[in-house]
């Protein structure tokens, strides 16, 4: 009998495409305890002499919100800390996913190196907007995050609470995993 670890195949993965250098892509620990899909249309209504005209427009954006908890920040050699928590898998995974979400898809350029008026104004330009994507359970959420909020709790001393939202303007998908790739089902 073998005895090992399963992979999580229905965990959320982030990953940035189209970057030069792209951060490998990011498995959460955890999933979050919620995460609510939004979906809903634009409609347009304008009161006029003959009554009410309704204007369908398609739909809104789809937004993503989620809340959960972080893993135990567990050091490997002292056990449940927070004095040590940047030791431990758990924090580091969070960090990540702040750094994506800080990052939102954009790529800079440090212009420090030259003794120009605008890399005197803004010495670290963006040149490049890439796509944020979000995988979970055979589809993939193309977007960008607009918020990300997270809290320290002194009756919860070791992880912390977050929420984030993620507004999706393309899904691709439905996807199955073959051999640790996403493939698309029309594919076969």
């Amino acid at each position: 009998m073998t005895i090992g670890v399963k992979e999580n195949t229905q965990a959320i993965v982030f990953r940035i495409d189209g970057l030069r250098e792209e951060p490998p892509p990011l498995t959460m620990i955890i999933n979050p305890a919620n995460l609510n899909i939004s979906y809903s249309s634009l409609v347009n209504e304008t009161r006029t002499l003959g009554g009410f005209v309704q204007e369908f427009w398609g739909e809104q954006l789809t937004s993503l919100s989620a809340s959960g908890q972080t893993a135990l920040f567990i050091n490997q050699s002292e056990g449940i800390t927070n004095e040590n928590l940047r030791d431990s898998e758990s924090y580091n995974s969070f960090v990540r996913l702040l750094n994506f979400y800080k990052s939102n898809g954009k790529e800079y350029r440090d212009e420090r190196t030259k003794e120009t008026l605008a890399s005197k104004a803004n010495p670290n330009r963006i040149v490049k907007f890439a796509t944020m994507v979000m995988t979970y359970i055979g589809k993939e959420y193309h977007g960008y995050f607009e918020s990300f909020n997270f809290k320290e709790d002194a009756t919860k001393p070791f992880y912390f609470d977050y929420d984030f939202s993620f507004k999706v303007t393309r899904i691709v998908g439905d996807f199955i995993v073959k051999q640790g790739r996403f493939t698309d089902t029309s594919n076969g």
